[in-house]
């Protein structure tokens, strides 16, 4: 029997359920699939607004991206669960069950972030899904400070999460119909059939290669919209600094960025097929 593999990117903010849903996960008992939950607070550090934690706290998701790669490398290759990186796993009960789910435990608000994972899971051949643990502010606000110290997250930090969220859109990106929402839910088992049956039939849910060949007018087209998109990502920006000397440097700094990632987008265009959906990817980086 072949191996399946799903990446299933948890979306929400602190106290929203995530690593609950997760342990729930883990807890039940089920034939129907092997599941792999990767926390990412195991590996990333504790968040400031230091400009070394923020390169720290990039640097320690790349690695996780790639420690996911080869996770799905170990499976695919022989279905065996070797990778030192997992500290939770659930077997199935069917012991020739070749099904996995690998729940990406992280805040995921970020579009970008989700969409590395899609990446992956294209490069890899592998299924893609998500699920949103939708939860209000001012009850992640309230969980949150019954957590103990080393867990809570700073109530600025929350804050800015939940202005920062970019909550799943289908209608605007393909890449995000799989997706599970959860709302206000406080007893998945309650939605146990429903949740299990969401999983299940997201196995099958593989993310396809792209088959786009890239032309000339391709790639003057892809440019032509990423830099649109650019402008007017920069021009809201600026709309939100009132200062007139901040202003200024930002202005020169956005512009800089902007030629940057243009020339980095023409680099990934003309080496590799590319879709549509990366142009979003590459705006974010204005962030």
């Amino acid at each position: 029997m072949s191996t399946r593999i799903c990446l299933v990117a948890l979306i929400g903010l602190p106290a929203a359920g995530k690593s609950t849903f997760s342990r729930w996960m883990l807890s039940i008992p089920q034939q129907q699939f092997n599941v792999i939950h990767l926390c990412y607070d195991d590996f990333l550090p504790a968040q400031d607004n230091t400009l070394n934690a923020e390169i720290e706290l990039k640097s320690q998701r790349s690695k996780i991206l790639a420690n996911i790669n080869s996770l799905i490398c170990e499976l695919n290759d022989n279905a065996y669960i070797a990778s030192d990186i997992i500290k939770s796993v659930k077997l199935s009960e069917n012991e020739k069950c070749n099904d996995f789910l690998i729940l990406c435990d992280d805040n995921n608000y970020y579009r970008s972030m989700r969409y590395k994972l899609y990446q992956l899971c294209r490069q890899n051949k592998c299924a893609y899904a998500q699920i949103y643990l939708e939860c209000d502010l001012k009850l992640a606000l309230s969980r949150n400070s019954a957590r103990p110290d080393n867990e809570r997250v700073s109530d600025e930090i929350l804050q800015r999460m939940g202005i920062r969220l970019e909550r799943p859109n289908s209608a605007k990106h393909h890449w995000e119909e799989n997706t599970l929402l959860l709302a206000g839910c406080d007893d998945f088992t309650i939605m146990k059939a429903g949740i299990l049956d969401f999983l299940s039939k997201s196995l099958d849910e593989i993310v396809q290669p792209l088959t786009q060949s890239v032309t000339t007018e391709t790639v003057v087209s892809l440019l032509h919209q990423l830099d649109l998109l650019l402008r007017k990502r920069i021009g809201d920006i600026l709309q939100l600094e009132n200062d007139s000397a901040e202003r200024s440097k930002k202005v020169k700094m956005l512009i800089a960025k902007r030629k940057a990632i243009l020339q980095e987008f023409r680099k990934k265009v003309e080496k590799d097929s590319i879709s549509i959906d990366d142009l979003d990817i590459y705006v974010y980086l204005l962030n």
